[in-house]
């Protein structure tokens, strides 16, 4: 048995429709300098864009793990009225043309009575095939756990990579048509993700958009194959953060996600994944919080538009938060 705490730096996670958990432990290395010349790594970057790898061997571990005494974090749930009370300075915004979309999130606070957290994560990866699932620790950011659906940038130098444009939400139950503000969500997104293809590389496919289902959600999905004529690392950063968790355009979304949102976002909406010099495999964090010794504090958002209602803005990040929360309920 391997034997974890929240005074150890590591990562567990397991990759979309595979059955093979993998493990690493060492120490979390701010990367400075985001060249192209490094071996293959576990990384993290923040909403920030601050980035760290694990400095540490990524191995397939068949042993069990117990995962104890994550560190503490105050923080506090975003008052419904508050959250909304956002959202409806960035409709104004909307309509005033200054903002197209932009993302506004909110904190939500649950306990739990968890013991080890790898059982959590292991009851992640039996109910969610389709997301990269995973569990780390950050002596500095805490203890994350999460299970993302959005593929940031998969591939590799000789056959192209793929990205998506996923946006606009609801419930998996929902026998409701797609809004027109969820289609023109959707179309800022794959807009925005082809025209930074254009600008660093070459445009191989795209798909049709249709309908893509996440765990108690479904998206309006376009997959994107493309090669890739920059430096890796430069694509990344001209592609991450799309408008699907920060807005369009993106300097004023940002400026007014830092106005509006009273909290970091730290991992939140950060990219997660593996990645070297000629391939990659990177995904956004969502669908995530961090584990605390007696809650974990969720980080779910929405896109808002000059068509977005109030209360449906709401109601959205209450069904992301199931994600986690259903299965956390049950243990």
């Amino acid at each position: 048995m391997i034997n974890l705490t929240g005074d150890d730096s590591f990562v567990i996670f397991q990759k979309p429709e595979d059955e093979k958990i993998f493990f690493g432990k060492g120490k979390w290395k701010s990367i400075e300098d985001k060249t192209d010349s490094f071996k293959e790594q576990f990384i993290i970057q923040l909403f920030n864009k601050e980035t760290y790898h694990l400095e540490g061997e990524i191995e397939e571990v068949n042993e069990h793990l117990e995962v104890l005494h994550p560190i503490d974090f105050n923080l506090d749930s975003t008052l419904k009225s508050i959250y909304e009370s956002g959202v409806k300075s960035i409709i104004k915004k909307c309509e005033k043309a200054i903002l197209h979309k932009c993302i506004v999130s909110r904190i939500i606070i649950e306990k739990h009575e968890l013991n080890n957290i790898f059982s959590f994560f292991k009851n992640l990866t039996k109910k969610y095939k389709h997301g990269f699932i995973y569990l780390l620790n950050h002596p500095i950011f805490g203890m994350w756990i999460g299970v993302s659906p959005e593929k940031l940038l998969v591939g590799d130098k000789k056959n192209g990579y793929r990205s998506q444009a996923l946006a606009g939400s609801k419930s998996i139950d929902s026998v409701k048509s797609w809004t027109l503000k969820e289609k023109e969500e959707h179309n800022y997104v794959a807009n925005y993700i082809k025209e930074i293809i254009s600008q660093d590389g070459e445009l191989i496919s795209e798909s049709k958009t249709y309908n893509k289902n996440a765990g108690n959600l479904e998206h309006l999905n376009k997959d994107f194959h493309f090669k890739i004529n920059s430096q890796l690392f430069n694509f990344i950063n001209k592609l991450h953060p799309t408008p699907a968790i920060a807005g369009i355009p993106l300097i004023e979304s940002l400026k007014c996600i830092e106005e509006t949102e009273d909290h970091s976002r730290e991992l939140y909406c950060g990219l997660i994944g593996v990645i070297n010099k000629d391939k990659c495999e990177l995904y956004v964090n969502l669908r995530c919080g961090r584990v605390t010794p007696k809650t974990i504090q969720l980080f779910v958002g929405g896109g808002i538009t000059a068509k977005s209602k109030v209360e449906d803005e709401f109601l959205e990040t209450e069904i992301k938060s199931q994600t986690l929360l259903s299965v956390i309920k049950k243990m």
